[in-house]
């Protein structure tokens, strides 16, 4: 398609996906040699179901077993006796319920930077857990990966003010 049926099409594309969303099943794009129209004209039949990975039940171990090896081809995952106190503790808790997000390197599906592109069979290491608990979920931290810092609720820039001297006061 091209001109002005191509932009009206995209158009329409966009449309259909702000208004049937989640609804149609769409959450999950894994399918990369779609294209929109495709998505958009398989949104529309009514025939894409959504499919969540795991349950809301399944405990918040067990559904990162469940991503490792689904998502990242992995045979298991490996977490120290600690990690895995962490993990039940938060299901104590109550925040069992919750999501799972996979803090890793972007350059491979393993925890190991240097094992480029996508193997299989591997172990994901998870060296530490973090509960989100305003954005309702639990960050599993695998592998040598550094985090960027929360931040405050009120910024310290706040607090930084310049005299009519110029002295600058409420650095830190």
């Amino acid at each position: 398609m091209t001109g002005s049926r191509s932009c009206a099409r995209a158009k329409a594309s966009t449309r259909s996906l702000r208004t049937i969303g989640r609804k149609a099943g769409l959450a999950r794009w894994s399918w990369p040699a779609r294209s929109l129209g495709e998505v958009v004209d398989l949104a529309e039949s009514g025939t894409a179901r959504l499919e969540f990975l795991y349950p809301d039940e399944m405990p918040l171990l067990e559904k990162v077993r469940t991503i490792a090896q689904r998502i990242y081809d992995a045979e298991d995952i490996e977490a120290a006796k600690s990690v895995q106190d962490q993990f039940t503790q938060l299901q104590d808790q109550g925040f069992g319920h919750l999501p799972v997000c996979i803090a890793k390197t972007q350059f491979s599906f393993t925890t190991d930077p240097n094992a480029k592109g996508a193997p299989s069979g591997h172990t994901v290491a998870i060296r530490e857990v973090r509960l989100s608990a305003g954005a309702e979920f639990v960050v599993a931290i695998c592998g040598d990966i550094m985090t960027m810092p929360g931040l405050p609720r009120v910024p310290a820039a706040n607090n930084i003010e310049v005299d009519a001297e110029g002295r600058i006061t409420g650095l830190f």
